[in-house]
């Protein structure tokens, strides 16, 4: 089993618990060592970037996981892509959102399997928007807090990775009101059809690669199938919908 990437089409994902929405809030410009387990970032201005290779190191104390970019435009290696960098919860996962990105090659990673000494990090998935841009999501092996700094020249995006020095707290359950399986156009014609009924929806893969449209995370099973039975129009009838319940580190798993 490949631990390493999934690629698949995806709409632009949002976060999908409720929760406020998230500012403004620039990337820092050096590495600080302080260790967050919330990350909210947004920054960069420019467009017309390459996401040229994505590096990993163990660094004794830590993991790094370097995004390096190269310009197509006239700004240089002095200028940082528009991107969005933040925390998601069930499963755990840090979220990266280029809108004005592509990939440069199919081999952005330096080897075929970047992570597999890793203790910290599960795997990496990797999406195509079905409406432009490129997102990544950092799949964590198990609690962890992140540093996150930038350099220039070239541009380049550092996420340090730490174990989480938090006690470990047992996490209640959630139920996610999600799809089976999702092949090929369907991905994007779910992710359409659900924002047509004003819900936003996220695109979840497992550990084999298995594509899932979800629409909700709930706290009871009555919540959830109020929620599933309210669902009467084209995406109710076009997707069969199923309830699970799924911890903060666990990705959903595909039905027997």
């Amino acid at each position: 089993m490949q631990k390493w990437i999934s690629g698949i089409l995806l709409l632009a994902c949002l976060v999908f618990v409720p929760g406020p929405a998230v500012a403004e809030n620039p990337f820092p410009t050096d590495k600080s060592g302080h260790y967050v387990s919330n990350v909210q970032y947004a920054g960069g201005s420019s467009t017309g970037y390459t996401l040229f290779q994505i590096r990993w190191g163990n660094h004794r104390d830590f993991e790094r996981i370097v995004f390096e970019f190269s310009s197509n435009g006239p700004e240089g290696g002095d200028t940082l892509p528009r991107m969005k960098l933040e925390t998601e919860f069930y499963p755990l996962r840090l979220a990266l959102r280029l809108p004005g990105s592509a990939f440069g090659r199919t081999g952005v990673f330096t080897s075929p399997d970047p992570f597999q000494k890793s203790t910290l990090i599960s795997h990496v998935d990797s999406f195509d928007g079905c409406g432009g841009g490129q997102h990544l999501f950092i799949i964590p092996a198990r609690p962890v807090e992140f540093d996150v700094f930038t350099l220039t020249s070239p541009p380049r995006l550092v996420v340090d990775i730490i174990q989480s020095r938090m006690e470990p707290m047992r996490e209640a359950k959630k139920l996610s009101l999600r799809t089976l399986p999702l092949f090929g156009d369907q991905i994007c014609y779910f992710l359409e059809e659900a924002a047509d009924e004003g819900i936003t929806p996220r695109v979840l893969v497992d550990a084999d690669g298995n594509v899932f449209g979800e629409l909700g995370l709930f706290d009871s099973p009555d919540a959830a199938f109020q929620w599933k039975q309210r669902l009467t129009g084209s995406i109710g009838r076009n997707f069969a919908l199923i309830i699970n319940a799924r911890g903060m580190m666990e990705t959903p798993k595909e039905e027997p």
